[in-house]
């Protein structure tokens, strides 16, 4: 039983070191604007989420899977098990904080991209750089020359 939830909490903790790769990739994409490169990250991101969901309802399923750890350091302590859970948590928590790193970064992105459009185009009734409105009597070009 012990060998199985092994197994399946390393490939879990590989799953999540490589989320952590796609997540890191995803900060450079967003920094430089590269969108291709972001879409094709979160398609890859969402594989492999959808991979470690897989994992842990394999290991929900083994009797003992669905342990916390600290239920796991109650009832293994010192094992390797233990070690690869307290792995799996540390694995999840720099996730987590990417991933919010990211969450701001899209965020500023956001708003930049809402600022410059205010600007361009105006806000309510002010005219903004390209409002349309263009001089009065509707002449641009003066032909009398």
């Amino acid at each position: 039983m012990e060998e199985a939830q092994l197994d399946i909490l390393s490939r879990q903790c590989d799953t999540l070191i490589a989320l952590c790769h796609v997540a890191r990739e995803k900060q450079r994409a967003i920094l430089s604007g590269a969108i291709d490169d972001l879409l094709e990250l979160v398609a890859q991101e969402e594989r492999l989420a959808e991979s470690l969901q897989q994992n842990e309802e394999e290991r929900a399923g083994l009797p003992g899977g669905s342990l916390t750890l600290q239920e796991m350091e109650e009832q293994y302590p010192g094992s390797r098990l233990l070690e690869k859970g307290r792995e799996m948590a540390r694995l999840c928590l720099e996730l987590q904080e990417i991933n919010k790193a990211n969450e701001q970064l899209l965020a500023t992105a956001l708003a930049y991209v809402d600022f410059s459009l205010r600007a361009l185009m105006g806000d309510g009734d002010e005219k903004g750089t390209y409002s349309g409105g263009g001089p009065k009597g509707g002449a641009w070009l003066d032909t009398r020359a």
